[in-house]
């Protein structure tokens, strides 16, 4: 039974890379597209935190607890980036307010060697990525318990997990790439939460279960994290766009996880 659930993983795994691999098909985006990519992933985080894990946070909670951890994972982030001041939500070449730092333009900088610079900063980069993997490896546990309990419902949780995969690995890696990441480091960003479903998957079969509070806590966790990189850094850096397009790319992500958790929904109830 363990190798079986360990196939389903990998194959939210393939899912996850191929997604990653989609998100460094073109090496040199232009400005607009690079900030409509991250409106798309801050529509789809936000989706992901106000959607699935924030209701299922507060289903979860007794009193408040919970809720009073996805302010820490907020405010995790925040003060992650005021400690590295990398606090800079904007695109390159953007004028900046005064006493209000702003990324160089591209090809600008000591060592950029005519390079652009990132369009986030690479903390913030981290942080999605930490995210992600909190996320994925709560997926993953879902996955390994409901096939302990029952084969068929299983394959019914693998199925609403990996209707997200995909997009999440686009995500992951347009993320990476913004945060000045090469094309490998992309790809292996997008392995990376495929790799942690795996071990998620698998923890249930060896310790027979797992503390519901310790994964209700990071649930939490990762939530808060969600909505400040969605909501605080890409959708706001986004806007450097200055296109339509952004504010289009913003509605289809958000859109994007909203579909998906509804044909999840659909097999549920199938």
């Amino acid at each position: 039974m363990l190798w079986f659930a360990l196939g389903l993983g990998l194959l939210t795994a393939a899912a996850n890379i191929l997604g990653s691999y989609l998100a460094t098909l073109d090496r040199h985006l232009s400005r607009r597209f690079s900030a409509g990519l991250l409106g798309l992933g801050g529509g789809f985080i936000l989706g992901a935190a106000l959607l699935e894990m924030l209701p299922e946070v507060f289903q979860r909670g007794s009193g408040s607890t919970l809720p009073l951890l996805v302010g820490v994972g907020y405010l995790m982030v925040f003060v992650l980036e005021q400690l590295l001041n990398v606090h800079m939500h904007r695109l390159p070449g953007e004028e900046g307010h005064a006493g209000e730092a702003t990324h160089p333009a591209p090809g600008v900088g000591p060592g950029s060697k005519g390079e652009p610079a990132p369009l986030v900063p690479i903390a913030t980069g981290l942080a999605a990525l930490a995210a992600f993997n909190v996320h994925d490896f709560l997926d993953g546990l879902a996955i390994g318990a409901s096939i302990m309990s029952s084969t068929e419902l299983g394959v019914l949780v693998f199925l609403a997990v990996v209707l997200h995969e995909v997009p999440a690995g686009l995500v992951v890696g347009t993320v990476a790439l913004a945060a000045g990441r090469s094309r490998k480091e992309a790809v292996a960003a997008g392995a990376a939460i495929g790799l942690i479903t795996l071990v998620g998957i698998a923890l249930p079969f060896w310790v027979g279960g797992v503390s519901s509070f310790l994964g209700d806590a990071l649930l939490a966790l990762a939530t808060g994290t969600f909505v400040y990189v969605g909501a605080t850094i890409l959708i706001p850096l986004s806007e450097g766009g200055r296109s339509r397009w952004v504010t289009f790319s913003v509605v289809l992500g958000f859109a994007t996880f909203a579909v998906t958790a509804w044909l999840a929904g659909l097999f549920f109830e199938g």
